[in-house]
Parts: structure tokens; C-alpha cells; sequence
């Protein structure tokens, strides 16, 4: 599998049936049932969201999860076993000890970074990099069905930005990756980091298709993105529309 770096995939304007116990939305070649539109309308009326969400792209699959508890930590190690997860990635304060979950053969990665904020260049550096490894599928181990686990603390900010970060790397424009998360996990990514998210410039790839790192929320004007292929005007009816999703 090449680098996210070179990858690149258009997207076709969302479509939507009018019926709730029927309906789909499609976005290019991703297909959403009525049971992610039922999940997403059961959080909108208040109830809690399942506490992992799988998204999936291209080949490439994250599940995103709140963090357990030292207690929660049996039922949240076969959860990570049935969906194929080796690398664990923690973005909040620790919750649980770690140890529990390295001594069952997981690797757990700590990057810390502030509640409602966006990660520096060294965690999105690092982040991308894990991301490039485990989806390589020329590299010694591969498994397509493995999954990147990544988890904040209620897993609808920090978490959610990462899995962004690399659903625009694979070239899905920024509004478009934030609206796939929300339909699969209502209320993830607040107005400030979609507006970063926005803002975030890709890597730069050299003539062997490496990537190289970029200042990567710095310095880039704001340009009109397009929501599911429609352009629209400002962030303001980007966030009108999302909120909507």
C-alpha cells in the first residue's frame, strides 16, 4: 500500500433517502446504512453514542473509543482483539495503567495533548507515521484487517482529530473527512478544531514519494472548502451543515 502521501480519491455530493428506517448516504464509494443514520439520530436525542466507532477508508480502519477504566480494562483488551488492533493510541490523561495492556502484546503510544485543542508537529509526525506502518502492506506481518485504536477521554474531540488528520491525507477534503467521523459518531470535533482541520496543509511528498513534514496549521490562508462536493462559502455554513449531520 503506498504512502498517504500519494494517495489521493474523489468524492461524489451526499445523497440521502428520505426515510429513516431505509435511508442511506453515500459519500464517492462509502455506502452508510440506517443503522449508522440510527445511531447517530439516537445521540441527537440525548442518548450516549456506542463507545467505540469504527471508521473505515480506503483500507485503512480506526476505531475510535473513550478511555477505560483499570476496571474496564478486560472487556476494552477483547474488544481490541476483535477488531484486529495492535497499536493503541492515547491522546489524554492516563486512566488506567498501560502495563495491563503492553503485558497482552499491545503497544500503547502517548501523545498527550490538550483537551479541545489540536496536537503539534510532533505528535501529527508521529501519528502519520504510525498510520504509513501499519497499513503498509508490503511490510513483514501485514494484515488487512488490522486497526489503529485511538481514545481521548470521551473520545469526541482529541481522537476524532487524529483520524481526520489521516482521512485527509488519503485525500478526502477537510470538511468531508470531519462529516464521515460525525455520521459515525455524532458530536465528535468541535467548531475550533474543524476550523483548524481546515486550515491543515498535507504533507509534501519528494520525486521517491516520501513524505516530508510541513508547517502544518501555520501560515495557510483559509480557502472555501467543499462540504460532500459542494463548495460553500464560508466555515460558518460548513458548521451550519455539519451540525445537521
Amino acid at each position: 500500500m503506498v504512502s498517504l502521501a500519494t494517495k489521493a480519491a474523489s468524492l461524489s455530493p451526499v445523497s440521502k433517502t428520505n426515510s429513516l428506517s431505509n435511508s442511506e448516504v453515500s459519500i464517492g464509494s462509502l455506502t452508510f446504512g440506517s443503522q449508522d443514520i440510527r445511531g447517530s439520530e439516537i445521540h441527537r436525542r440525548g442518548l450516549l453514542p456506542s463507545r467505540q466507532t469504527l471508521v473505515e477508508y480506503n483500507g485503512y480502519r480506526f476505531l475510535i473509543t473513550d478511555s477505560p477504566s483499570d476496571v474496564e480494562l478486560p472487556s476494552y483488551r477483547e474488544t481490541l482483539k476483535n477488531y484486529n488492533v495492535k497499536h493503541v493510541v492515547r491522546v489524554c490523561e492516563p486512566s488506567y495503567d498501560a502495563g495491563e495492556l503492553i503485558a497482552s502484546d499491545f503497544k500503547v503510544h502517548d501523545w498527550y495533548f490538550e483537551d479541545g485543542g489540536m496536537p503539534n508537529a510532533t505528535i501529527v509526525n508521529s501519528w502519520l507515521k504510525l498510520v504509513d506502518f501499519t497499513f503498509d502492506s508490503k511490510r513483514e506481518g501485514y494484515n488487512a484487517k488490522e486497526t489503529i485504536a485511538v481514545h481521548c477521554k470521551a473520545g469526541l474531540g482529541r481522537a476524532p482529530v487524529l483520524v481526520a488528520l489521516a482521512l485527509i491525507e488519503l485525500g478526502m477534503e477537510p470538511i468531508n473527512a470531519i462529516g464521515l467521523i460525525r455520521i459515525k459518531r455524532r458530536g465528535a470535533i468541535n467548531g475550533q478544531q474543524l476550523q483548524e482541520l481546515v486550515r491543515y496543509q498535507k504533507r509534501d511528498s519528494d520525486a521517491k514519494g516520501q513524505s516530508k513534514s510541513k508547517g502544518r496549521f501555520a501560515g495557510r490562508p483559509m480557502r472555501r472548502p467543499m462540504l460532500f462536493g459542494r463548495r460553500r462559502s464560508s466555515v460558518k455554513d460548513n458548521l451550519d451543515e455539519l451540525a445537521a449531520l
